[in-house]
């Protein structure tokens, strides 16, 4: 996946994702791991954060005036090496449910609410440029289709990244966490 900063733009009562060509970084000691640490440190609890938590996380630490949910997207680029299609997704809010003790992180499974904002797979010719092109600049339609994902990222030890790469990144979710992310639905 590659996770990118949309700019938002308005233009005749439309919707528009400008891409500014910036990434973000979710897993690591980055946005998801400074946020929690905004929050408290919550553990063997559930908590959320949405995309505008995110965005003022960035903000503060990477010193980014104007930086709200209002004036850019989070948008996930869920397939980067595809030659066969598009996808972009927003990222709206992740929920959490952090397991440990105070000074010690086992895992926190995720659970991702997502916007699918730009699909495409009826590509004739795929190029660099074409898909350059396509993520440019996009239309937002108001009745974006909803997704959630499940992930877990692992605790201090792992330094809050993904499960193992090349390995299925599976979710247990445990009764506590259960309980939190059925609300969801």
């Amino acid at each position: 996946m590659s996770f990118m900063f949309f700019r938002k733009e308005r233009e005749n009562g439309k919707l528009y994702y400008v891409n500014d060509y910036d990434d973000f970084k979710l897993a690591g000691y980055n946005l998801i791991y400074q946020t929690w640490v905004r929050m408290g440190k919550p553990v063997n609890v559930g908590w959320t954060i949405t995309s505008d938590d995110l965005l003022k996380t960035y903000s503060e630490e990477y010193k980014f005036d104007n930086c709200n949910k209002d004036t850019y997207s989070l948008i996930i680029d869920f397939h980067p090496s595809s030659k066969e299609r598009i996808g972009l997704i927003e990222l709206d809010r992740i929920h959490v449910y952090t397991y440990g003790e105070a000074d010690y992180i086992h895992w926190s499974p995720l659970m991702l609410e997502l916007r699918v904002i730009y699909y495409d797979d009826d590509i004739d010719e795929f190029s660099d440029e074409y898909k350059r092109d396509a993520i440019d600049r996009i239309e937002v339609k108001d009745n974006c289709e909803e997704i959630v994902e499940f992930l877990y990222i692992n605790g201090d030890d792992y330094s809050w990244n993904w499960g193992r790469n090349g390995m299925t990144n599976a979710v247990f979710l445990h009764k506590p966490a259960r309980d939190f992310f059925r609300q969801f639905f």
